[in-house]
């Protein structure tokens, strides 16, 4: 069920404790941050995890508002959203930008199918190949098999999976109107990052699980024990959201649906990394202090969203 026109975040029956909360966990990450710190705020702003941290602010923020006023203000961040992730891509591959302008009208088109014409929703990626292989022909550039390829995976992993935020709210509004599982995807995918982080800065000094890298050509930091990290912190996530999803699932099912985040915020991770190693670049942009672009901060999300929609999907139905 689609949202009506206007919302005003304020009825929302979890607007209050889903923002106290929020301004608990970033009072706690503040506290994080200085630790990491050795215990020091001199200079804390201007390294990487001050930065990060204000980022998160931001960006959390954010997310929390659209979250509550859905419908076309969420529509249009969305969108916002999936431009600038569209054009990060293109300008990471130095494709056409052609390729960039047609994108960003099948995103338009996407967000409008998926919301008003739900139905039609998996004809899309057969409008994307379509379209995307008509332009690459127009464009009659005997390399263009490469500029094609680039331009369908994008439309796939960008515009087709965040459309996936539209019908995990429609699904949440056939339950009731607290937006409770997009904003368990707003808790629980940072927090998963962040446990990935404290976990496998932590085991990296353990030469014994140094040693296993999950794929050190792509990604060399990363090492599986730092997977326990994002599992533990996806958890994290679902309990500070327990109080509004607690009667959608049982505890076993939310103990499976910590593993599947954890797991697949790994795989968003390393897909995005593979990216980046292909083109050679370190990040997908530099929008985000502390960051990146935004493919690096919606890296995980992208698969995470995905997963959460049709898990919620088999088991409330």
């Amino acid at each position: 069920m689609q949202d009506p026109d206007i919302i005003n975040p304020l009825t929302n029956p979890i607007f209050y404790p889903v923002l106290q909360r929020f301004i608990w966990l970033f009072i706690a990450g503040l506290l994080l941050i200085w630790i990491l710190n050795k215990f020091k705020f001199k200079g804390l702003w201007q390294a990487e995890l001050g930065k990060r941290y204000i980022s998160w602010l931001v960006i959390g923020g954010l997310f929390m508002l659209f979250v509550f006023m859905g419908s076309i203000p969420s529509l249009i961040f969305l969108f916002v959203i999936m431009i600038l992730a569209l054009w990060e891509v293109c300008e990471m591959a130095k494709i056409s930008k052609v390729y960039f302008y047609t994108l960003s009208l099948l995103a338009a088109v996407s967000i409008v199918c998926v919301s008003y014409f739900t139905d039609k929703f998996y004809m899309l990626p057969i409008l994307y190949f379509a379209v995307l292989t008509f332009i690459t022909v127009r464009l009659n550039n005997k390399k263009g098999f490469s500029s094609l390829g680039t331009s369908l995976y994008a439309s796939l992993w960008i515009i087709f999976f965040l459309c996936h935020f539209v019908l995990l709210g429609h699904l949440n509004n056939n339950l009731d109107n607290t937006k409770s599982l997009l904003l368990l995807v707003g808790f629980a995918v940072p927090l998963a990052d962040i446990g990935a982080y404290i976990f496998g800065r932590a085991f990296s000094k353990v030469e014994v699980l140094n040693k296993f890298k999950i794929a050190d050509k792509i990604s060399p930091k990363k090492i599986w024990a730092g997977m326990f990290g994002d599992i533990i912190g996806a958890g994290i996530g679902i309990w500070i959201m327990y109080f509004a999803i607690g009667s959608y699932f049982t505890i076993v099912q939310l103990i499976v649906l910590a593993v599947i985040i954890g797991i697949f915020s790994v795989i968003g991770d390393m897909n995005e990394s593979l990216i980046k190693r292909y083109f050679k670049v370190k990040d997908s942009g530099n929008l985000i202090p502390g960051h990146g672009g935004i493919l690096d901060r919606i890296d995980s999300v992208l698969r995470v969203i995905v997963v959460v929609y049709y898990f919620s999907l088999i088991v409330l139905g």
